[in-house]
């Protein structure tokens, strides 16, 4: 009990600073949002602190099935594409939850399981990785 974490991975796409899409793979590890180039990890791209984040939201787009959302990071916003809205929705929510756990550092935080879907993968597992951030 208290021992486990809400985790989501999977592939999203990212809009570049140029206006181009690009296929990272995606993981939630303690109170980072960290993404890589491909799902193999070699390569670690970022490691958003998500207590440190400011927005994170649904954005509405022209296309059906939308799977657009934000995230705010100091003067940066990163548009990331899900599959589907439903994933989207998935997405902003476990981040939400991560975000403002109030916990008191590792390895436990409090949070709600999530379903899977078709998009992400999901899972409850103990944190990888855990700092200072993360207590409150």
């Amino acid at each position: 009990m208290g021992e486990e974490i809400v985790h989501i991975h999977g592939y999203l796409h990212k809009l570049t600073k140029e206006g181009s899409w690009q296929k990272r793979w995606f993981e939630t590890n303690g109170c980072f949002l960290t993404y890589y180039k491909s799902k193999r990890m070699t390569k670690l791209l970022a490691a958003l602190s998500l207590p440190q984040v400011g927005e994170i939201k649904l954005v509405e787009s022209d296309e059906p099935d939308s799977g657009l959302f934000s995230i705010t990071l100091h003067q940066r916003t990163y548009l990331l594409k899900a599959p589907t809205k439903a994933d989207a929705e998935r997405w902003v929510q476990t981040l939400l939850v991560l975000k403002n756990s109030p916990n008191e550092g590792p390895p436990s935080v409090s949070a709600q399981k999530v379903p899977p879907s078709e998009g992400a993968d999901w899972q409850k597992s103990r944190p990888k990785i855990c700092c200072c951030c993360c207590k409150r």
